[in-house]
């Protein structure tokens, strides 16, 4: 009992977290390419914004971006200063935010509840597979989940103490949360804020809020500044881009094939929580229990806003449904005694292994069962990545979970036992190889096409990693003959037809991606 009582003071020490968090978002996020879409637009525009000096709009390729606005381009661009252009920099600002987040969590917890779930919060929280995705990633989505997290916990102490202090604070973080993603900041903590005062019958002192002159004048001031210089830059343009095409229509029209159902989410979250997603179908299962506390009540009312409005959007990815799971993460530490008990929940960390198995046998063979080009070529190097080095790490980790499911420590402890080696396979062994695939020939091609000092031109493609390691301006426009062009393997065939084959001459070719120079004029 001794041992075993000992063994459960080591998930509450500070080395531990330590650990945890450092294997989350710090660890290897150094050594795997830039992922596009996303990682690579994201950078591309901040070195276009360090290279021209314009701080107050973003480009990409030289056209103009409007997908979000600019605080998270201002975070980027700081540490590629610091460190210079390479992925652990641009990535950087996603792992202080990440860091950030998880001490806000932290001292909420300790604050509200007590300091031992504080801890187990926090190391849900930096082993939660999409959590530590997000995390490590080149894109705005930990910024943002920070500014939301710490709103609605200065939403929580204003309703308690009715201090104005913590009113302004959470004024702040809103503002700064919609200087990072937009109107997202804004809706999500209004709409949950608003069911959860009248539930406490505290509408009064939520319109107090709403209406404090104060708060709109901070939004004001943190706002006003860029938005009128992104007007001069860019005019119009940026705010119809913006509000309508990526905000607007994304919840009202698919954008860019991301389209889903009502369910997408219902099948995403489990995956997105791995490996404590029984822990989930648990808080599902209490339901009116945890309506009870006041708290409880407002992480409930939180998740519940968010998953709701996520799968009725038009547009749907897996990091939306991130705006609403710091509350689900708090809750599962609470209760982790009954919603993270039962060997059962041991089946989600077992899916997980099970996942790179079949990674070792089908992928290898994907290739040779595609007809698409790009896809085979890319495919090609699966045997080689998926080997058996892949095989016996994910044999180790399959082992680990079998001593985790008859060690004598709490269910909690071997969830997060195993949550804890998962980052480690994940950012040593899983992302590298996915990204070895992937990524990996666009960053080679964008080193070979960067000795040959020429402009280039992205024929039917959008990787813009390319730009970022080519540190050049990828065009994106209609190919004319003698253009260099960057392309991919399946769509040679409509350049040759269109500009004779001979006339295509391609000078490299690896794992799908294509360069080649155009010779000579269209045929007629």
């Amino acid at each position: 009992m001794i041992k075993n009582h000992n063994l459960s003071e080591l998930f509450y020490h500070p080395s531990t977290l330590a650990l945890f968090l450092i294997a989350g978002f710090i660890l290897n996020v150094w050594g795997v390419p830039l992922f596009d879409v996303d990682e690579g637009a994201f950078s591309e525009a901040t070195r276009e914004m360090l290279s021209s000096g314009i701080w107050s709009a973003t480009y990409l390729d030289g056209e103009p971006r409007y997908d979000k606005p600019i605080l998270t381009y201002w975070f980027q661009a700081f540490f590629v200063q610091m460190f210079g252009l390479n992925e652990f920099a641009l990535r950087m600002h996603s792992v202080v935010s990440a860091m950030l987040w998880s001490g806000a969590i932290f001292y909420f917890c300790q604050q509200f509840i007590n300091r031992k779930t504080a801890f187990v919060a926090t190391l849900i929280f930096s082993s939660t597979l999409w959590i530590t995705l997000i995390g490590r990633a080149a894109t705005a989505d930990a910024l943002l989940n920070l500014f939301i997290a710490l709103t609605f916990f200065d939403i929580y102490r204003y309703a308690q103490s009715e201090d104005k202090k913590h009113c302004y604070r959470a004024w702040l973080w809103l503002s700064l949360g919609a200087l990072t993603k937009g109107p997202v900041a804004i809706a999500i903590p209004g709409m949950v804020s608003l069911i959860w005062f009248a539930s406490n019958q505290q509408l009064t002192l939520w319109l107090r809020a709403i209406f404090n002159p104060v708060g709109w004048l901070i939004l004001l001031s943190v706002l006003s500044p860029w938005l009128y210089m992104v007007w001069l830059e860019q005019g119009s343009g940026f705010f119809h881009g913006f509000l309508v095409e990526h905000n607007l229509k994304r919840f009202t029209a698919t954008k860019e094939g991301h389209g889903g159902q009502w369910f997408y989410y219902l099948v995403a979250l489990p995956l997105i929580l791995l490996p404590f997603s029984g822990g989930l179908f648990k808080q599902l299962a209490l339901g009116k229990q945890l309506l009870k506390d006041q708290l409880d009540r407002l992480l409930v009312i939180w998740f519940v806003v968010v998953f709701l409005l996520v799968s009725f959007s038009q547009t749907q990815l897996p990091h939306y449904v991130l705006y609403g799971v710091t509350p689900v993460i708090i809750l599962m530490a609470k209760y982790r005694h009954s919603l993270l008990s039962g060997k059962w929940q041991l089946i989600f960390p077992l899916l997980f292994c099970i996942i790179q198995f079949v990674l070792v046998y089908l992928a290898p063979e994907l290739a040779s069962q595609n007809d698409n080009p790009y896809q085979q070529q890319m495919l090609a190097q699966a045997d080689t990545v998926f080997d058996n080095s892949y095989l016996f790490n994910s044999i180790l980790l399959c082992l680990f979970l079998l001593a985790l499911a008859i060690a004598p420590i709490k269910s909690w402890q071997k969830l997060v036992s195993f949550a804890f080696c998962q980052s480690v396979f994940c950012y040593l062994v899983l992302l590298p190889a996915i990204a070895q695939i992937q990524q990996s020939p666009i960053k080679q091609a964008a080193i070979y096409a960067k000795q040959i000092d020429q402009t280039f031109v992205a024929y039917k493609m959008h990787m813009p990693s390319f730009s970022v390691y080519r540190e050049q301006i990828t065009h994106r426009r209609d190919v004319q003959a003698g253009d260099y062009v960057y392309t991919r393997a399946d769509r040679i065939s409509q350049l040759e037809e269109r500009f004779g084959q001979h006339n295509v001459d391609i000078f490299y070719q690896q794992g799908g991606i294509v360069l080649a120079k155009i010779t000579n004029k269209p045929n007629k």
